[in-house]
């Protein structure tokens, strides 16, 4: 790097510096980034770059949680050159880069929009059942931290949408939904129990033995799991008495109300009717 562009990065650094004013500490470590990066002689073709990539790979060595979108609307740099030029860097110097964890990112989400405690413990549950199920490995953690959110929210907060929870992490609702339906197909019955902690363990038993039927079933061949699964969580919750409804499913999962229903006669027609039939607020 010569002079004039390590002059180059440290100003871009110090503007990106002066429109986020974070920690001081955070501009002097990337300073230290950039000297190191000038002293190895790397090649530094765009300083806007490299200063928002010194300045990520900052935070990160800091564990000061900020996406990358952030810094990106401070810079000339996208989202993916930074990162892309973050990752050279870090190969660069021999750098451990941590990822973000989605229980901080979470948290300071859930302060953000003023969510209740249940709503932002119950986000850090679904977050860690998704992590034991290994839903996190190679997901962006503001795509995966959007999906726990609004999984944890759905019920009870109707006014938070898609687009606001994902507006909120910085990534787009095809994301949002992709993660979601990764995280409902991975969890299961442990997300049920959670969604609905009042069900007694025959209704959780119910829905491990549904699920695991229908993936050997000629009815289920050909359907969505999406869909299976909301049907098996409305015929359980149906036969036992939780309190819940398609609606409220349909929120949840993102199936429509009558897709969830066409799963619920399937299962009613394969395994036997539920005690009482739909819930009183339902209707075939």
């Amino acid at each position: 790097m010569t002079t004039k562009s390590e002059g180059a990065v440290l100003e871009n650094l110090a503007s990106i510096q002066q429109a986020l004013n974070l920690e001081a500490n955070i501009q002097q470590y990337g300073e230290l980034l950039v000297s190191e990066l000038t002293a190895r002689e790397l090649q530094i073709r765009f300083p806007a770059r490299t200063a928002a990539a010194c300045y990520l790979i900052a935070c990160r060595l800091q564990e000061v949680p900020i996406r990358v979108t952030r810094i990106a609307e401070t810079s000339t740099a996208t989202k993916s050159e930074i990162l892309n030029e973050m990752q050279r860097v870090s190969d660069a110097l021999d750098l451990g880069i941590p990822n973000d964890d989605p229980t901080v990112i979470l948290e300071e989400a859930c302060e953000d929009l003023s969510l209740s405690a249940d709503i932002q413990a119950r986000a850090q549950q679904v977050a860690q059942l998704g992590v034991e199920a290994g839903v996190t490995s190679g997901v962006s953690p503001y795509s995966y931290a959007a999906a726990v959110l609004y999984i944890a929210s759905s019920a009870a907060e109707p006014d938070l949408s898609q687009a606001d929870i994902a507006e909120q992490f910085g990534v787009s609702t095809a994301s949002l939904r992709e993660r979601r339906d990764d995280l409902l197909e991975a969890t299961g019955s442990h997300l049920f129990e959670l969604q609905y902690p009042t069900a007694p363990p025959e209704a959780i038993w119910l829905v491990d033995d549904l699920l695991s039927d229908a993936r050997t079933s000629q009815w289920a061949n050909g359907k969505r799991h999406m869909g299976v699964l909301a049907g098996a969580w409305l015929y359980a919750v149906n036969r036992h008495h939780v309190d819940a409804n398609a609606a409220e499913l349909a929120d949840i999962t993102g199936v429509s109300k009558s897709t969830i229903r066409a799963r619920y006669r399937d299962l009613i027609e394969h395994v036997g009717t539920a005690d009482t039939g739909l819930d009183s607020r339902d209707s075939v």
